[in-house]
């Protein structure tokens, strides 16, 4: 991981999809996760924060996507930032953490998407943790700019975890 003073974070877990818990030590990697995203972030972001993560089914992130973005399918990650972007640095300023807001990952989306791109499960679980938590953080993809943005701090955040480019063709997925 990059070697910087980076401030606690706190993943809050609420799993309901029991394919989650079918993934030894998943937590432990996702928390990890946080605090790699956390040491890549410009420093006025660089402060201790809270998200939650809802580690849910299809069914729940379909209707999540629906209520809150108007789609009716569900997909893999969904982030629902507290606040605007703006007002991120200075709320890191104060003394206690900084509620980002949630992240909803659907578990059967995610695994189909890990077995079509022939990747570990686990790695493609923490690739969409960092990816949620930037948009709590105000990236996003909209544009082909902010895209090439976006994957290319992605990709050093899973570097810096040692796992693979989440972009690059994988070459192997456990069975």
């Amino acid at each position: 991981m990059k070697s910087l003073s980076v401030p606690p974070s706190r993943l809050v877990f609420v799993i309901e999809a029991k394919g989650w818990k079918r993934i030894p030590g998943l937590r432990a990697r996702l928390t990890k996760a946080a605090a790699a995203t956390s040491a890549r972030l410009p420093k006025k972001f660089r402060f201790s924060f809270s998200a939650n993560v809802l580690l849910t089914g299809n069914a729940c992130v379909k209707q999540l996507n629906h209520d809150f973005r108007g789609i009716d399918k569900p997909t893999n990650v969904l982030s629902f930032p507290q606040f605007m972007l703006p007002d991120l640095p200075k709320l890191g300023k104060e003394k206690k953490p900084v509620a980002l807001g949630d992240i909803a990952i659907a578990y059967m989306y995610t695994a189909k998407e890990a077995k079509e791109n022939n990747k570990l499960l686990e790695n493609h679980t923490v690739h969409l943790l960092i990816h949620g938590l930037l948009h709590l953080f105000g990236y996003d993809h909209l544009s082909d700019l902010d895209a090439r943005k976006m994957e290319k701090l992605e990709t050093e955040i899973m570097k810096d975890l040692e796992l693979p480019n989440p972009y690059a063709p994988q070459q192997q997925a456990r069975t």
